[in-house]
């Protein structure tokens, strides 16, 4: 909803597959087992003077428990192996952040509090930078959601939720627990600590729910990100930035009112303030560099033919930037003054993930076609891998990756994609095939590795199946006005991009027209329903947590703002939901459908599905829903990971073969 080497990186070569459904090599056939235990490597922070990075690591766990994450240091120029930095059995840290000196690494960690103190489980810990003594700062009486260290090291900003009164503890004890709903009563507020005395006092009042925070770079000053309410609906689509006098306490005015979720971030001289401003839709966001005293500001990125997620400050003129421009990430320079943008990289990346020293270098998540996310480097003119938490993959069978571009029928857009064969193709013999819709729609497929519980692409190659990962419009990667195409228009329009490409692939004898599926999760979901209806090209459909009646979904879900900015107020505009709806169309849908669906999901709820779920079934369609107890909208325990895996692999080969 509101989410890529400048040459590309050749695939390992791998033995052939002897037939598509029965491969007889020695390299290994991945099974969701497999897929749904690799590692999670995230959140590079390179240290200021460039030398060093810190990132975590999640290990998945069984039992339903979330992955441990724990952090890791690696030199920027690979000369060591990556260390862990030890954390007591059990315990996860994460949110890696260095001090402005380098000498320290501060981060968020559930370990056991000395003294066996009754605090909130998250609180702030410090470590050398050689990631020893292992120092707790904080002591919240709940968990510290986020923090920052000032320039001088001397003072701890940090981001807690009020603890309930002792009164109303009483009452939570009692049963007596009613919620009076988008009323709050418990804030997430700033506090400020001196670490030398340990003392701590609160900063901002009771009323003002804070999501970001950033010290300027004289100490005097936190930048803030706030909204008046505690939902995920505020933070997303209504909060603000302001600032705040340290001294005072005195909050000043608005300097964005309409602030997208971009992290704040001062200029390194502390005159400009950089932030993200939603667009009129809340479908995009820009970020945006304010020069304080002047009160001026420039759109970072905007003339780039790309989506800009991210950007970091270098020096106090220039910012490196991080996006998608096609199916391809991008790294960027950007000019303070006027935004425009340079490219200088296109490394394969997933998602927003980087952060830059003084002097160019940057650490950033990166991938290959034939790997999982790992952290990589760019140092103005190579871009290197410099950790492999996944070393497993190299015996492993994997599909061959190709990057697509076509043009839509409709206005001849260009529309980027991706291939992923079996690595034993011919070229010549047409192969069943699924396409899948991504989650969004303002995200996007991106070039290199496609293999988790919710991108299931190497898994299907790997037994036989091609896939077409199309960014349809709607789609980031294409600036801000391809993204919102997508805007009164969820089906028809992208519907028409993706059969586009369905067109190329059959033309070139990739897709056997006979054996083709769609799916998807979450807007892949919907689209993938709305396919069935309105065309007979696809033999089934399988529809994860899919938005399918939008005006019911716009009155549930916990982000009301989200559905309105694509199709206006759902009570005035109902026939336009109800139009572009797939339960409103159900009576099309012929072929079999499979439905996936997290019991707890509170973005696209449980009932969504089972309205799809009885429709087809009163219209004779064969169906059948599958739920997924505790499950929100992205799943996190690892049996849930597995089963939807293999649910994916059998329904297609019962449907297609």
């Amino acid at each position: 909803m509101i989410r890529s080497l400048l040459l590309s990186c050749a695939l390992l070569s791998l033995a052939p597959l002897a037939s598509a459904q029965a491969p007889t090599t020695h390299a290994h056939v991945p099974t969701p087992q497999d897929i749904a235990a690799l590692a999670a490597v995230d959140d590079p922070q390179i240290s200021p003077d460039g030398r060093k990075i810190a990132y975590t690591v999640g290990t998945p766990r069984a039992d339903g428990k979330p992955p441990r994450t724990q952090l890791w240091r690696v030199a920027f120029d690979g000369d060591a192996a990556p260390r862990v930095i030890p954390t007591p059995a059990e315990a996860s840290d994460r949110q890696p952040r260095w001090s402005r000196d380098g000498k320290q690494l501060l981060f968020l960690s559930d370990r056991p509090v000395p003294g066996g103190q009754t605090l909130g489980a998250n609180q702030v810990w410090r470590v050398a930078a050689d990631g020893t003594q292992a120092t707790l700062l904080t002591r919240a009486a709940t968990d510290v959601a986020t923090f920052d260290l000032s320039a001088d090291g001397r003072r701890l900003a940090w981001i807690a939720t009020d603890a309930p009164s002792h009164a109303d503890a009483a009452r939570i004890a009692a049963k007596d627990d009613a919620v009076v709903v988008e009323q709050p009563t418990r804030f997430s507020r700033v506090w400020l600590q001196d670490l030398e005395t340990g003392a701590a006092r609160v900063l901002t009042p009771t009323g003002m729910q804070i999501h970001d925070l950033a010290w300027s770079p004289d100490g005097r000053t936190l930048a803030l990100r706030r909204s008046t309410g505690t939902t995920l609906n505020d933070f997303w689509y209504d909060s603000a930035v302001v600032l705040l006098d340290v001294d005072s306490g005195r909050i000043g005015d608005v300097l964005e009112p309409h602030a997208s979720a971009h992290p704040l971030q001062w200029s390194p001289d502390g005159t400009r303030l950089l932030y993200g401003r939603l667009g009129a839709h809340g479908m995009v966001a820009t970020p945006i560099v304010r020069n304080i005293a002047r009160g001026t500001q420039v759109a970072l990125g905007e003339s780039w033919p790309g989506t800009l997620w991210l950007a970091r400050w270098q020096t106090d003129t220039t910012l490196l930037g991080q996006g998608q421009r096609g199916i391809r990430g991008a790294l960027l320079q950007l000019d303070a003054s006027s935004g425009a943008a340079t490219e200088l990289a296109q490394p394969q990346i997933p998602y927003r993930s980087f952060t830059a020293s003084a002097d160019g270098r940057i650490a950033y998540l990166g991938l290959r076609d034939d790997s999982p996310g790992n952290v990589w480097t760019w140092d103005g003119t190579r871009l290197a891998q410099r950790s492999d938490h996944q070393p497993q993959v190299a015996d492993w069978a994997l599909g061959r990756v190709r990057e697509l571009e076509w043009a839509s029928s409709r206005d001849g857009r260009a529309i980027s994609g991706l291939l992923v064969t079996p690595s034993d193709w011919d070229g010549a013999t047409p192969l069943p095939t699924l396409v899948q819709i991504h989650g969004g729609p303002a995200w996007a497929w991106w070039s290199g590795w496609q293999g988790s519980w919710h991108e299931w692409a190497q898994l299907l190659a790997t037994r036989g199946y091609a896939v077409l990962l199309p960014n349809p419009r709607g789609s980031e990667g294409h600036g801000s006005a391809f993204a919102e195409l997508a805007r009164g228009d969820w089906g028809d329009g992208p519907l028409q991009d993706v059969l586009d490409g369905v067109d190329l692939l059959e033309a070139e004898g990739v897709i056997d027209p006979k054996r083709l599926a769609i799916g998807g999760w979450s807007y892949g979901g919907y689209l993938s329903a709305w396919a069935v209806a309105r065309s007979d090209r696809f033999r089934t459909a399988i529809v994860g947590a899919g938005v399918l009646d939008l005006a019911s979904a716009a009155l549930t879900n916990d982000v009301p703002d989200y559905l309105p900015g694509y199709f206006g107020d759902p009570l005035h505009e109902r026939r336009t939901y109800d139009a572009q709806s797939p339960v409103h169309h159900a009576k099309d849908v012929r072929v079999p459908v499979l439905l996936l669906h997290g019991e707890a999901d509170a973005r696209v709820p449980l009932s969504q599905a089972q309205m799809f779920h009885r429709a087809l079934r009163f219209n004779g369609t064969p169906v059948e829903l599958v739920t997924y107890p505790r499950g929100p909208h992205w799943f996190h325990e690892q049996a849930h990971e597995i089963d939807l895996q293999q649910r994916v692999v059998d329904w297609l080969d019962r449907s297609l073969r």
